[in-house]
């Protein structure tokens, strides 16, 4: 299968941290970053992800949450649900997984690994839903919504689809779980985000691709404002060795998100920076797309 990266990612994915080991008991000490340890561990070991989601607060059934968070879907198809509290004033964020039907739903919670998980027939993430609410006194404040699942508002989704030209490619396979750090994007709005990723696999190893998308309010609904990749991870088997191992090339990049103290239409711009040679990319805000876009500084 071809390898595909979306063109604004090009740049971006080199150069990346990259060494050859000796053996396959050699990897776990090989990954640099606690992103690739962690995928390691659940691909090789077995290890459960952790609750990137958290749960809903005491209290909150599961019906009356995801009767207002998804109205439209039917309950039987119920993967997951989970809330973290964000900020002050009882103030949550929350999610709803749902597959397309029952039977599929019953497969992904099968393997109960506390992830919206990929939808296997056909290649895509399963529909996350995004709600913010307040849970004071048992009772359930709706703040703001998201209409659609995360899986078809993703502008990085969007653009990876648009630049490929490989009918196999999956953008966006599965979601892991919120990111609440404060991405304060303008002085009176404060982001959120939540993070999924895509994996490529290859005879004798593989690769992983995780997303940061940050989300805002905007009236009583939840918009994704930002995209872009924060890590890859690669493990490809190479040599063999004479006593039966084999040797495997290991690659890595992180990026971190930055605002930075310059504003454009009100918002701070963001600076995605490449942790192994401290390139970057800055991101500034587009009034007629309403999100983040690259800056592309013009050299002629």
């Amino acid at each position: 299968m071809k390898k595909f990266v979306p063109l604004v990612l090009l740049a971006s994915l080199s150069p990346a941290f990259a060494t050859t080991v000796q053996n396959l008991d050699s990897v776990a000490s090989a990954i640099q970053h606690p992103e690739g340890k962690q995928i390691f561990a659940e691909q090789m070991a077995g290890a459960t992800p952790a609750k990137g989601f958290g749960e809903l607060p005491q209290g909150l059934s599961e019906n009356q949450w995801i009767g207002w968070v998804a109205p439209n879907e039917n309950p039987n198809n119920l993967i997951l649900t989970g809330a973290k509290a964000w900020g002050k004033d009882g103030k949550y964020i929350g999610v709803a997984c749902f597959a397309d039907n029952q039977a599929d739903a019953g497969q992904a919670k099968k393997y109960a690994d506390n992830t919206c998980p990929e939808n296997y027939n056909n290649g895509r993430a399963n529909k996350l839903y995004l709600g913010v609410f307040s849970w004071q006194n048992q009772q359930l404040t709706p703040i703001a919504r998201s209409e659609k699942p995360l899986n078809q508002i993703s502008a990085w989704n969007k653009a990876a689809e648009k630049e490929s030209d490989d009918e196999s490619v999956r953008p966006l396979a599965y979601y892991t779980k919120l990111d609440l750090a404060p991405y304060r994007i303008a002085p009176d709005t404060l982001a959120f985000g939540v993070r999924g990723g895509y994996s490529d696999a290859y005879s004798g190893g593989g690769a992983f691709y995780e997303v940061l998308e940050l989300y805002t309010i905007k009236d009583s609904k939840i918009i994704n404002v930002f995209s872009d990749l924060v890590y890859y991870y690669s493990d490809i088997a190479g040599d063999w060795n004479k006593d039966g191992t084999r040797q495997h090339d290991i690659s890595e990049s992180k990026y971190i998100l930055k605002l930075r103290s310059a504003k454009t239409q009100g918002f701070y711009d963001l600076e995605v920076v490449n942790l192994q040679d401290k390139s970057s990319q800055i991101f500034r805000w587009s009034e007629s797309l309403q999100r983040y876009a690259p800056f592309i500084i013009d050299k002629r």
